[in-house]
């Protein structure tokens, strides 16, 4: 007895230690739909990489190195505002990418990104966990097209200018203390957000809210108060382009007196949970 006293008093010390010592959860907008999310252990996992011709990166951000380490990139679909400087940035940083199958493949075939690291291909209803067991990455759906324009990576190409990419997804991550965060990728409202809300039961939705190729702030507005009812919401994906100038502003006015915490996030500006 003295012995599993002993060692349940040492593990309830190292637990108490690592809640003492553990960082906020830190989520950095990059502009449009792109992330830089640190975990906390220090886990840094990028969403969508579309930075160096991003209008709303800062500057600084536009020379990629300036993002620090990257373990993981999470790429919701194939279209250049998402994937434009996913070959650079997993070269330069050595991450490992996820994507869905059919973009993955479409990736290491056509030499975008090192077939000697290839990307772990999943599909929507997949969990995987390539930063350890403490963080799960969940695959959801979207409602949204998706091709990769291989051009962009390949001036010279010759083949067909858009290629197979799959179908566009979000991701829920799950992290090391149990907060979760969505990203939904390029989507429009959905009846399984419902299923999703239920499900995974996120604390923060990143959601677009652009309008013309994805949700408006009032679709967005719709999804948050009757399907996902996250605690807080960084709204994305607007402001980018003219075509995309909806604001959370209007997001904000959507959702009336919803108890759903609206935060405006200024890219570059760290946001902690």
């Amino acid at each position: 007895m003295r012995v599993i006293r002993a060692a349940l008093s040492t593990l309830a010390f190292w637990l108490f230690a690592a809640v003492a010592t553990a960082q906020p959860i830190e989520v950095l907008w990059l502009g449009h739909a792109t992330f830089r999310i640190t975990s906390v252990t220090g886990k840094v996992i990028v969403i969508d990489p579309y930075l160096t011709t991003n209008p709303r990166t800062p500057a600084q951000f536009k020379d990629l190195a300036a993002l620090g380490k990257v373990d993981l990139i999470l790429v919701t679909h194939g279209h250049r505002d998402h994937t434009f400087d996913l070959p650079a940035l997993a070269k330069l940083t050595g991450a490992t990418i996820v994507a869905n199958y059919e973009l993955a493949s479409s990736l290491v075939a056509t030499g975008v990104v090192d077939g000697a690291k290839a990307p772990v291909a999943m599909n929507k209803g997949g969990t995987v966990s390539p930063l350890g067991s403490g963080i799960k990455v969940h695959m959801v759906p979207a409602e949204h097209s998706s091709s990769l324009e291989l051009s962009i990576y390949k001036p010279d190409w010759t083949g067909p200018r858009f290629l197979e990419a799959g179908a566009a997804v979000g991701f829920v991550i799950e992290f090391e203390n149990g907060f979760k965060i969505y990203h939904t990728g390029d989507t429009d409202v959905f009846p399984g957000m419902a299923l999703i809300g239920r499900l995974h039961k996120p604390d923060l939705a990143l959601v677009c809210i652009g309008g013309h190729y994805t949700m408006d702030p009032e679709h967005a507005a719709f999804a948050l108060r009757e399907y996902l009812k996250p605690k807080h919401v960084i709204p994305m994906h607007y402001g980018t382009y003219p075509v995309i100038n909806r604001t959370p502003a209007e997001l904000k006015a959507a959702l009336g007196n919803s108890p759903i915490k609206v935060i405006e996030a200024k890219p570059g500006e760290p946001l902690r949970f």
